[in-house]
C-alpha cells in the first residue's frame, strides 16, 4: 500500500477583507453628501485598517505555530510508551503566507523514512500499527481566538 500525503493537517488563517467595499461605500456616501473630511478620515482608517489585518494574521499565524508546537511536544513526549521525542515533528511546523499575507498556513512538514509525512500520522493516526491520532493541528487551530486579533487589528486601525 502506498502512502498518500494528500492530507497534511493545515490550519488556515485567513483574513475577510469585506470591510474594504464597505468603507469605500460609506465614504462614497459622505463625499456626495458634502462631509469630505469624514469621508477621507475614513479612507485613512481604511488603508490603516488594511496594514493592520496583514499584521494580525502574522501574529495569529505565530501564536498558532507556538501552540500547536505546545500541544505536540505534550502528547508525544509524554506518551504512555515512554517515547522521547527528538523534536523532529515540532522543528517542522512552520508557518507560510500568501502572496497578499491575507492567508497564512501553518501544517507540520515531517516525513519519516518511509516517506509518509509524520505529521500526519500524528495527527490523524496509523490504521496499520497501533497508532492513535492526536490532532494537536486540530485542537491548536480549534483553540485559537481569532477575534482577539481581530479587535486589535480595528483598535490600531480606527482613529477617534
Amino acid at each position: 500500500m502506498s502512502w498518500n500525503n494528500d492530507h497534511t493537517p493545515t490550519v488556515r488563517i485567513k483574513a475577510d477583507t469585506g470591510y474594504q467595499n464597505d468603507m469605500e461605500y460609506m465614504a462614497r456616501k459622505l463625499a456626495n453628501s458634502g462631509f469630505d473630511d469624514l469621508a477621507g478620515d475614513i479612507l485613512q482608517d481604511k488603508s490603516r485598517m488594511d496594514v493592520n489585518i496583514k499584521i494580525a494574521v502574522k501574529k495569529a499565524a505565530k501564536d498558532e505555530v507556538e501552540s500547536a508546537k505546545d500541544l505536540v511536544r505534550k502528547r508525544q513526549y509524554h506518551s504512555k510508551s515512554g517515547y522521547v521525542g527528538h523534536g523532529n515533528l515540532v522543528n517542522t511546523i512552520k508557518d507560510s503566507y500568501s502572496k497578499g499575507g491575507l492567508t497564512a498556513d501553518i501544517a507540520p512538514h515531517a516525513e519519516s523514512k518511509d516517506g509518509y509525512e509524520y505529521g500526519q500520522a500524528f495527527e490523524f493516526g496509523l490504521k496499520s500499527k497501533n497508532y492513535p491520532a492526536q490532532h494537536p493541528m486540530r485542537d491548536s487551530g480549534r483553540s485559537l481566538d481569532v477575534n482577539k486579533y481581530a479587535d486589535e487589528a480595528l483598535k490600531n486601525s480606527i482613529k477617534k
